[in-house]
């Protein structure tokens, strides 16, 4: 398998650390760093269309991903979606999308009744099969996240072909990354991504199969209320 580029970013929701939007930040970012994946959280869009995704997709030549973990409105109609996409140049051979807070609860606009999620797209790289995938799990409860991402160690462990998952995961790694090598973490010690305007925090990482070879960075750029991320990842 060639080496394959992947950025993730928590793009709070098309805006800066400031309210102010972000779009042209995100492509700037895109263009410079010319990832063959891309992992979105937060992402927001209006019900029934993507319209920044898709324009973002168009200008840079990628497919897109979309299906939203949590669909808000009134009571009438939903009115938008919200939540992890892909934007991906290498061919994509299946798609699926897993609940990881169980059971789903209707939103309500809290957290607590927030679904989360993990996308997973299965590509072809050169010949090669690569799960690649994006999720965002819970800030304030403890005990919602640590049973997310035991989901998401039980699911990832019974997929078909290696495996990555970009994500903002609202935790250190050393809280529940497993220390036997099963899982292979990039950077192996996550440096501080949040708030971007003075990083504390090393919450936005990869988790991997340790069959792959992944090498990460936080990247030191403007326009989220977190820092993305670059990773190179190989067989």
């Amino acid at each position: 398998m060639p080496d394959i580029r992947i950025l993730h970013w928590n793009i709070h929701s098309w805006r800066d650390d400031a309210g102010a939007p972000n779009v042209d930040a995100v492509a700037s970012l895109l263009a410079a760093t010319s990832p063959d994946v891309v992992s979105l959280v937060e992402v927001d869009e209006t019900w029934g269309g993507a319209a920044v995704l898709a324009g973002l997709a168009g200008r840079f030549g990628y497919a897109w991903v979309f299906p939203p973990t949590v669909h808000h409105g009134d009571a009438d109609a939903p009115r938008g979606g919200y939540g992890n996409a892909l934007l991906v140049k290498a061919p994509i051979r299946a798609v699926q999308q897993w609940q990881l807070r169980w059971p789903p609860r209707l939103y309500d606009g809290s957290e607590s009744s927030e679904a989360r999620t993990v996308l997973l797209v299965r590509l072809d790289v050169g010949g090669a099969a690569l799960w690649v995938g994006s999720t965002h799990l819970p800030r304030r409860s403890a005990a919602a996240r640590s049973a997310a991402l035991r989901r998401l160690l039980t699911l990832a462990g019974g997929l078909d072909a290696p495996w990555l998952v970009c994500g903002d995961f609202n935790t250190a790694a050393s809280t529940w990354v497993p220390a036997d090598g099963s899982v292979l973490l990039a950077p192996p010690s996550p440096v501080p991504s949040y708030p971007a305007s003075a990083p504390a925090e090393p919450i936005d990482y990869v988790v991997a199969a340790p069959s792959l070879t992944v090498e990460a960075e936080i990247l030191d750029r403007a326009g989220s209320d977190h820092l993305p991320l670059l990773a190179t990842a190989s067989l």
